[in-house]
């Protein structure tokens, strides 16, 4: 057996069902196996030995898919407003952010990584949704950055 069979028999068996008791679990196997580093919850979970039932225990944010719903926000590639630019946007083609964003959003940085991509920003991001033990099949997607409405194509 090593860590990870252990952890996933354990909290398989119902004996973890918190935070807190897979945290103590986690450091007491660590010290067993001496391991450099306690293996994060989404290492756990990408062993792909816990039973669905009992996957909250290791749910990182339970919050974001709380309604059965993973939002995803997918932001449009830098581009100048028809209009020109107003005092209060802070972004723009130069800042390579959106016209209305910083660029620092969580969105924008994603879109950034990116290319500005939307397939590799959505696949990426259901990824990430994923390994941290989210339900991804049903997706409500939002698109961000306010000049997609201007553009030509």
């Amino acid at each position: 057996m090593n860590f990870y069979d252990e952890v996933s028999a354990e909290i398989n068996k119902g004996n973890i069902r918190n935070k807190l008791q897979l945290q103590a679990l986690k450091i007491q196997l660590s010290r067993k196996y001496s391991l450099e580093n306690i293996p994060s919850d989404s290492e756990i979970l990408n062993s792909n030995m816990i039973s669905k039932e009992y996957l909250s225990v290791l749910k990182l944010k339970p919050t974001r898919t709380v309604s059965g719903v993973a939002v995803v926000a997918a932001m449009t590639s830098p581009e100048i407003c028809p209009h020109g630019r107003c005092i209060f946007c802070p972004g723009g083609v130069e800042n390579n952010s959106p016209q209305a964003y910083t660029g620092y959003e969580p969105s924008a940085l994603r879109g950034r990584t990116n290319q500005y991509d939307p397939y590799n920003i959505v696949f990426n991001r259901l990824k990430q949704l994923e390994t941290i033990g989210h339900d991804t099949s049903k997706v409500d997607l939002i698109i961000m950055g306010g000049t997609f409405t201007a553009r030509t194509r």
